[in-house]
């Protein structure tokens, strides 16, 4: 009889082990499901691959705004008119930089978002407080995205004209102040940088036209002055150069081609310029940009073109500026 009582004692106990796994692989998924017991995991990833850490393994770091900068008004100026343009794609992507304030106005085409990128890094980018973009053509706003992927942005600003997709891809670029609808009048200084807007125009005053209302920047430091002009062409050129005074460096409208020629001696004559610079491709599809040649030669004004390097790059001092073509 007792052989029996420890042999039915052995089969209960036997029989109790599973219930009791059971029970536990239930409460563990229930605590799980809770979101208890789980360890959590992050992913940076980075051209396509992935790299997992556990939680706790990176410290979290306190940022500066990025829109803050280091202020020193007397450090010099440097305005690189980045090399974008290829083959028949004309496009801009213009770095503005003075001290540690950083500006980029456009990214170029798509297809050169890498290039883009990469020259930032090179001139020593950390952040850009403010990025531009002057209207929505492909050709220069296409990079902006991937310029946001890779730094921390300030604000944006924009024009008001542009379609519900660009609308939507200026959207979704992270920012830290916000996106500003710029017009004529609008004013800002950066480090002892003037900033002003010259277009689009407001209101009803307005083209709604993608090239005529797109942004035009007037840079002013230390009595030296640059003008940024996008693609506007005749229509706006006339309006901005009712209201302006001479300027040192000139962009030329529409990549110095076509439209952008349609006021040229007027262009010219108002803004008396000692410099141009060409920005785009070396494809003249237009076969018009040697009249501008011309009558920069006549009134003794030097042109450089950004396409013979990786960039045109404008420095001033506080006393003289200098152009050159990086190689």
């Amino acid at each position: 009889m007792r052989r029996l009582f420890i042999l039915f004692a052995a089969l209960l106990l036997f029989a109790g082990c599973p219930g009791e796994e059971e029970g536990g692989a239930a409460a563990w998924e229930e605590e799980e499901a809770a979101g208890g017991g789980s360890v959590e995991e992050h992913f940076s990833i980075e051209e396509g691959t992935s790299t997992q850490i556990s939680a706790g393994e990176k410290e979290t770091e306190e940022l500066t705004p990025a829109i803050e900068y280091a202020e020193d008004p007397n450090s010099n100026l440097f305005i690189y008119f980045i090399t974008v343009g290829y083959g028949d794609t004309q496009g801009d992507a213009i770095l503005i930089k003075k001290g540690d304030f950083d500006m980029l106005v456009d990214a170029g085409p798509l297809e050169k978002k890498h290039e883009v990128v990469n020259f930032l890094f090179e001139k020593g980018v950390d952040d850009i407080e403010v990025l531009v973009s002057t209207h929505e053509d492909p050709e220069h706003s296409g990079g902006l995205s991937y310029v946001g992927e890779n730094f921390r942005i300030g604000e944006i600003w924009r024009p008001e004209e542009g379609s519900a997709g660009y609308t939507a891809m200026i959207n979704s670029i992270k920012n830290e102040n916000g996106i500003k609808y710029v017009e004529k009048g609008d004013q800002r200084i950066f480090n002892g940088l003037h900033i002003i807007v010259e277009n689009p125009v407001a209101g009803d005053q307005r083209f709604f036209d993608t090239d005529n209302d797109g942004v035009v920047l007037r840079l002013e430091d230390r009595g030296f002055c640059t003008l940024l002009t996008g693609d506007i062409d005749g229509s706006a050129q006339t309006k901005i150069l009712m209201d302006s005074e001479p300027c040192d460096v000139v962009q030329m409208p529409w990549h110095g081609m076509s439209e952008g020629l349609s006021n040229l001696d007027f262009f010219f004559d108002t803004l008396e310029p000692y410099a141009i610079v060409i920005s785009g491709s070396e494809k003249d599809w237009t076969n018009s940009r040697q009249t501008l040649y011309n009558k920069a030669e006549l009134r003794g004004i030097e042109v450089y073109e950004n396409y013979d390097g990786t960039a045109a790059k404008v420095t001033f001092d506080g006393n003289d500026f200098a152009i050159t073509i990086e190689e």
